[in-house]
């Protein structure tokens, strides 16, 4: 009897090539896998006690003769993880992973970072960033347990339209001030500086001392009014506050942690270190937030990364900045209070309703 083997049978033409397409798709895919794109990506980061990290406390008080207290309140700042930097993009891989994760931000490299800036430049600007955060929240932590600190005033810019240009350069470290008829005035900290401008009408002919090259100069320009309507006069420079050597400060040990957001937690775990009981009872408190030296929370980037982090970690209240309201609504946290605050004083207020276990008043982002 004949018989037949299919398996020997000529493979149709059309067959034969489908197959082979779908082997080049394949592989077309499978290289494009571990091919770099021209993107980043963003998640939640890890949200770190600035209390204590493994049995360490994070925030150690130096130079000073206040009396310190111990706190039952776990502080957390809380971050983003970029993964992907200037001159090096994510594989296509896990770009394509993070497009369908709900928890990640896919972003074009250009869109945060231009051609000519490095990788080195942005962990220099990142580090510069939390320098500066870290002082100006030693200045607003301590300036709101009452203590000021002495400062130099240093002037980093004049602003367009000023009166002081030409005159003020950059870097000039100011001395004093003397209006018309009166005696110098020697401002030891920014404090100082706003309260004794706002006295001043605008128009004001300043005698203005610096310190510049080592040596004192002065000059005199008139002052100007502020844009906002407020009442005194500005300078029209750009103050930077650093606090002078030997002044009470603080000692902050994080590593690989860059920017300016922590700025709010380091200040708020500087004056519960400097206030009698725990400022927000024996919760686990996470925030973030720019702070300036007069307590000014400012707005940050990936708010909705930092909110995931915070829940990570565990915490039941987070501190957002009114500024970020628009980010959070939308993102909140199952589990997790989110309290809108504009200044150190609202989250002092805000921890203190914590302790007391009475939250309902407190401002959220929908009002």
């Amino acid at each position: 009897m004949p018989y037949r083997d299919d398996s020997l049978a000529p493979t149709p033409p059309r067959i034969l090539l489908g197959g082979v397409a779908a082997i080049g798709f394949g592989a077309l895919l499978t290289w494009q896998a571990f091919m770099p794109t021209t993107y980043l990506y963003q998640a939640p980061g890890p949200a770190l006690s600035v209390t204590e990290l493994e049995g360490s406390p994070v925030i150690v008080l130096t130079n000073t003769d206040a009396p310190t207290y111990p706190s039952e309140t776990d502080l957390h700042l809380t971050t983003v993880s970029t993964f992907g930097n200037p001159e090096e993009s994510v594989l296509g891989a896990a770009a394509l992973e993070a497009y369908l994760d709900n928890d990640k931000n896919l972003i074009p490299v250009r869109a945060l970072y231009s051609e000519e800036i490095t990788t080195e430049e942005v962990r220099a600007s990142s580090a510069a960033m939390m320098a500066n955060s870290q002082i100006d929240a030693v200045l607003a932590g301590y300036g709101l347990a009452g203590i000021e600190i002495p400062v130099t005033l240093t002037m980093v810019y004049v602003a367009e339209g000023s009166n002081a240009e030409g005159l003020i350069e950059e870097n000039d470290v100011l001395v004093s001030l003397q209006a018309p008829g009166e005696d110098a005035y020697f401002p030891s900290t920014f404090p100082q500086l706003r309260e004794y401008l706002a006295g001043i009408e605008p128009g004001t002919q300043l005698e203005v001392t610096v310190e510049r090259g080592g040596a004192e100069r002065v000059v005199s320009f008139e002052t100007i009014a502020p844009t906002d309507g407020s009442e005194g006069s500005l300078l029209g420079v750009g103050v930077v506050t650093e606090p002078q050597e030997g002044s009470p400060g603080a000692n902050i040990s994080l590593e690989n942690i860059g920017g300016p957001s922590a700025g709010q937690m380091f200040a708020l775990e500087i004056y519960d270190q400097l206030t009698e009981g725990s400022l927000g009872g024996d919760n686990v408190i996470a925030g973030t937030g720019t702070v300036d030296s007069l307590g000014d929370i400012g707005p940050i980037g990936g708010i909705e990364h930092k909110l995931i982090g915070a829940r990570n970690a565990g915490a039941t209240y987070f501190l957002a900045p009114v500024e970020n309201c628009d980010e959070v609504i939308g993102n909140e946290v199952d589990g997790m209070q989110i309290i809108a605050v504009d200044t150190l004083d609202d989250s002092v207020e805000a921890l203190d309703a914590i302790k007391a276990g009475d939250t309902g008043h407190l401002p959220t982002c929908e009002g």
